[in-house]
C-alpha cells in the first residue's frame, strides 16, 4: 500500500507531502485544480513516459517519491533478484526529471531503468482509468480471481503443480536418450574414453593438497640435507663445536658466581641455551633422517601433479568436481547402453503421470465451471446495481495442455447491450463503464491484496443514484486492500475514510496547486460544495451530513 506521495517542482506543484492510510481515500477539487496531477506523478513512479513539459516553470529538475508498504512475496522476490534490501517491507521509488530531457529512476536509492521500474510499479499499483491497461484484462489475473472464489482447487492445484514438474522431468529424460545412432554412438566413444580416463587417474579426495605439501621437500631434498649437516656440524662436532662451547662459558659462570660476584642469573639463561641446542642438534638430525634424495620419487610426484592439472583442465576445477562428472557420465552411459529398455519404462511412466496429471486437471475444471456460475451471477448483480442493466458477464472457458495450473485458459467476456455480441472484455468495454465493470469484479471477487487501486473519474457519465451504488461498492472493496478515487460525485465522497482536496492558490502571481487531508468538518463542507458548487448553503451542508450518516 501507498504510505507516502512526495512531489516537488511538478506541474502547478512547488512542493508537496501527503501520508496514506489503508481504505477508501477519494480525491476531489475543482475542474482544473489540479487532481490529475497527483495521479500522474503516481503514474510517474509506477514507469509511466516522462515529459520536461511537466517540471514547474522557472525550474530545472522535478523530483517525485513515493514510500509503500508490501506483503507480496513476488515484490520480495523482485527485489532479491535485483539484489536490492527492503527493510521492514517497504520500498521508496524515485523519479527523477531533468530540463535536459534526462530521466532518472531509482528504487530504495539504488538505480534502474525504466523498464525494471515500470514492472514493479505493476506490482504495486493497479490503475483504473481510460487510457489504462489494468490487470483484471490479464486472463492470468483473471484465473487467479476464479480461483479465489473456487477454495476446493487449492490441494488439486498442489497436485497439479507437482505431477506437472514430473511430466517436464520424464519429457526431458526422453528428450536426452532419443538421440540418433550415430550422435548415441559419438556419445558412447567419448563418455567411454573420459570414464577409462579418469578410473585410470585412481584419484583420491585430499591428494592434491598432499602434493602440494609434499613437493617442495622433494625438489629440495639436496639443499635440505647439506643445510642439516652443515648445522650439526656446528652444533656437535668436535671441540669447537657450539654446545662444548657453551659449556666452557658455563664452567667460567660458576666460578665467577663462586668468587662473590652474583652470577646466577646468567648461569640459569646459559643452562638454558644449552639445553635449547642440544634440542635444536637432535631436530635437526630428525629432518635429516626423514630427508627422502629419491628422484625416483621426486619424478613420480610431478607426473602426478601434472596428471591432476590435465584432468582439471577437461573435467572440473578440483578432484570432487572430476570424480563428480565421472559419476555423471557413467549414469549417462548406462541411460544411453540400455535406451531402449529405459525409453520404455520412461514412456510408460510418462504416459501414467500424463495421465493423473489430466484427471486433476479435469477435476480443477470442473470446480472452477461450477465457481464460474456463482461468480458470473455475483458480477452480474453487481453491474446491475451500478447501472449497467442490460450487460451480460460470462466466463469462456478453452482447454490447453495440461500444466501446473491446470488445462483451462478463461475469458472474461462481457456485453453492454442486450442483442449485441459477447466480446472479451479487454475488446468491448471502455472508460467509464470499464472501471464500474471492473469494480463489479473487483467487488465479487473478495480477493485481499496489498496492491493499491486507483479508480480515476469511475463515476463519469452517472447521476447520484449510481454514485452512490459506487461509493457503496468502492467502500466494500476498500476492506480488502487501499483504494483511491478521483470523483466529482457528493454521493461518492460521502463513503471516504479519508478525503483528500485538491485546490489552487495564486501568490505573487504564481498559481499553486496544493492538497490537505480535510477534516470532519472540512469534508462535510467538501461534499456540500460538490452538491450545490461555490455557495455552500445551509440545505447542503444538511444534505452532507445526511448523506455521510448513511454510510
Amino acid at each position: 500500500m501507498l504510505l507516502n506521495l512526495s512531489i516537488k517542482n511538478y506541474a502547478l506543484i512547488e512542493d508537496l507531502n501527503l501520508d496514506f492510510s489503508d481504505g477508501f481515500t477519494v480525491i476531489s477539487g475543482e475542474t482544473g485544480a489540479g487532481k490529475s496531477i497527483i495521479i500522474n506523478s503516481i503514474e510517474l513512479l509506477t514507469g509511466s513516459r516522462a515529459d520536461i513539459s511537466s517540471i514547474r516553470s522557472g525550474c530545472s529538475v522535478c523530483t517525485i517519491g513515493g514510500t509503500f508498504e508490501f506483503k507480496n512475496s513476488k515484490i520480495s522476490d523482485f527485489l532479491n533478484n535485483l539484489s536490492i534490501e527492503a527493510p521492514d517491507s517497504t520500498v521508496l521509488i524515485r523519479r527523477v526529471i531533468e530540463n535536459t530531457g534526462k530521466s532518472k529512476a531509482y528504487i530504495n536509492d539504488f538505480p534502474v531503468n525504466v523498464s525494471t521500474l515500470s514492472k514493479l510499479g505493476g506490482l504495486l499499483i493497479d490503475f483504473h482509468s481510460q487510457d489504462e491497461k489494468h490487470s483484471l484484462l490479464d486472463s492470468q489475473t483473471q484465473l487467479l480471481i476464479l480461483d479465489a472464489r473456487t477454495p476446493e482447487t487449492a490441494p488439486l492445484l498442489e497436485k497439479s503443480a507437482a505431477l506437472y514438474g514430473q511430466v517436464k522431468d520424464l519429457k526431458a529424460k526422453l528428450e536426452a536418450i532419443n538421440l540418433s545412432d550415430a550422435d548415441r554412438e559419438r556419445k558412447l566413444d567419448l563418455y567411454s574414453f573420459q570414464l577409462q580416463e579418469i578410473n585410470d587417474a585412481n584419484l583420491e579426495q585430499g591428494e592434491e593438497e598432499k602434493l602440494e605439501a609434499e613437493l617442495p621437500k622433494l625438489k629440495n631434498a639436496e639443499k635440505i640435507a647439506n643445510l642439516s649437516n652443515e648445522a650439526i656440524s656446528l652444533l656437535h662436532s668436535g671441540d669447537s663445536d657450539a654446545l662444548n662451547a657453551i659449556l666452557k662459558a658455563k664452567k667460567n659462570i660458576e666460578t665467577i658466581n663462586s668468587l662473590g660476584a652474583d652470577a646466577s642469573e646468567a648461569l640459569s639463561l646459559i643452562e638454558q641455551s644449552y639445553y635449547q641446542a642440544e634440542e635444536a642438534y637432535r631436530e635437526i638430525e630428525n629432518i635429516l633422517s626423514k630427508t627422502d634424495l629419491n628422484p625416483e620419487k621426486l619424478n613420480a610426484a610431478l607426473e602426478r601433479a601434472e596428471l591432476i592439472k590435465k584432468l582439471k583442465k577437461k573435467y572440473g576445477t578440483a578432484i570432487a568436481d572430476i570424480l563428480s562428472y565421472r559419476d555423471s557420465i557413467e549414469t549417462e552411459l548406462k541411460n544411453i547402453s540400455g535406451f531402449k529398455e529405459n525409453t520404455e519404462k520412461l514412456e510408460k511412466e510418462l504416459a501414467a503421470k500424463t495421465g493423473e496429471l489430466t484427471d486433476i486437471c479435469e477435476k480443477i475444471s470442473l470446480a472452477r465451471k461450477k465457481s464460474a456460475t456463482v461468480f458470473c451471477a455475483n458480477v452480474q448483480k453487481n453491474l446491475t446495481e451500478l447501472e449497467i442493466k442490460n450487460a451480460l458477464f460470462e466466463i469462456s472457458f478453452m482447454q490447453k495442455e495440461p500444466a501446473a495450473d491446470g488445462y483451462d485458459s478463461i475469458e472474461f467476456m462481457f456485453c453492454a447491450n442486450k442483442g449485441e455480441k459477447i466480446l472479451p472484455l479487454r475488446a468491448c468495454a471502455s472508460g467509464g463503464e470499464l472501471s464500474r465493470v471492473l469494480l463489479a469484479i473487483e467487488t465479487s471477487s473478495g480477493l485481499q491484496s496489498d496492491q493499491t487501486t486507483i479508480f480515476d473519474e469511475i463515476d463519469t457519465g452517472t447521476g447520484g443514484k449510481t454514485g452512490e451504488k459506487i461509493g457503496e461498492k468502492l467502500k466494500e472493496l476498500s476492506k480488502n486492500k487501499q483504494l483511491f478515487a478521483i470523483t466529482h460525485l457528493a454521493q461518492v465522497a460521502a463513503f471516504a475514510k479519508t478525503h483528500i482536496k485538491i485546490y489552487k492558490e495564486t501568490e505573487n502571481e504564481r498559481t499553486y496547486t496544493k492538497a490537505r487531508i480535510l477534516s470532519e468538518n472540512e469534508h462535510i463542507e467538501e461534499i456540500a460544495r460538490m452538491i450545490s458548487g461555490e455557495k455552500i448553503t445551509p440545505a447542503a451542508i444538511e444534505h452532507a451530513k445526511q448523506l455521510i450518516n448513511k454510510n
